[in-house]
């Protein structure tokens, strides 16, 4: 019979392993933390600062133009331009912000979370947001869901911001032992092939994903939508699979 006995130098190394990847997982937790209240931080102050400073430019500028007099009827539709220019770019700054906006982990778990989420953006976009969950309740660890999350709102930025679409749905699901987020729309849609490599968005996208050993795919046309997939492994027994639509 053979000796089965483990090696205690392989324990120990297999035991110092466990540990770094344990410690690598808090730190990235942490790290995580951080980055989302960098990010409130950072829209508290476009708001506060930027923002506000144009509104009251704009505010200033309307009350001068009424009474101004201009020499020609071209100087008049340069100040109009130049105000309309101003608005535009208060209109950025608001959008800018509500990519910024923090995400709050939920205790009853991610689909939780995507419901609140969701909510807000009805009520502050006035969005038409389906959300269907067919694994209910998701309970991940906190890096994994906040990058989720992040995901989601980017997506949903992208179909508030550029494709004059009405209406999305976000599903959440668990198809062969792996957890998918899906963010859909069905108006103007795009050549993912033709995006500026300076546009951020959807590399920020994938790039979350494959941080966590996960994909994203983008499936879009011109005049057909936009689909975006995201695949992430499962860690764990297998979630209850119950089919939970919410929103409208």
């Amino acid at each position: 019979m053979s000796d089965t006995t483990p090696n205690p130098d392989e324990l120990a190394r297999l035991r110092a392993e466990v540990e770094s990847l344990r410690l690598e997982r808090e730190q990235l937790c942490a790290a995580l933390e951080y980055h989302e209240r960098d990010r409130q931080l950072l829209a508290f102050e476009i708001h506060d600062g930027i923002v506000q400073d144009m509104t009251a430019a704009v505010m200033f500028l309307d009350a001068a133009g009424a009474h101004a007099t201009f020499p020609t009827p071209s100087e008049r539709e340069s100040f109009a331009k130049g105000l309309r220019t101003l608005r535009s770019a208060i209109q950025q700054g608001r959008r800018l912000i509500q990519g910024l906006i923090p995400v709050n982990l939920d205790e009853r778990g991610l689909a939780a979370s995507l419901e609140t989420m969701l909510e807000r953006f009805r009520d502050d976009c006035g969005l038409v947001v389906d959300f269907e969950a067919t694994v209910h309740p998701v309970t991940i660890k906190p890096a994994v869901a906040l990058t989720l999350l992040r995901i989601v709102q980017e997506a949903l930025n992208n179909v508030w911001k550029h494709s004059q679409s009405p209406k999305a749905e976000v599903r959440l699901s668990h198809v062969d032992n792996k957890l998918v987020v899906e963010v859909e729309d069905w108006r103007s849609g795009f050549d993912p092939a033709q995006v500026p490599k300076s546009r951020y968005g959807l590399i920020g996208v994938k790039e979350r994903a494959r941080f966590f050993n996960g994909t994203a795919t983008v499936s879009s046309a011109p005049g057909r939508g936009t689909l975006i997939r995201v695949t992430l492994p499962w860690e764990g027994d297998p979630p209850p699979s119950t089919s939970t639509p919410a929103g409208s």
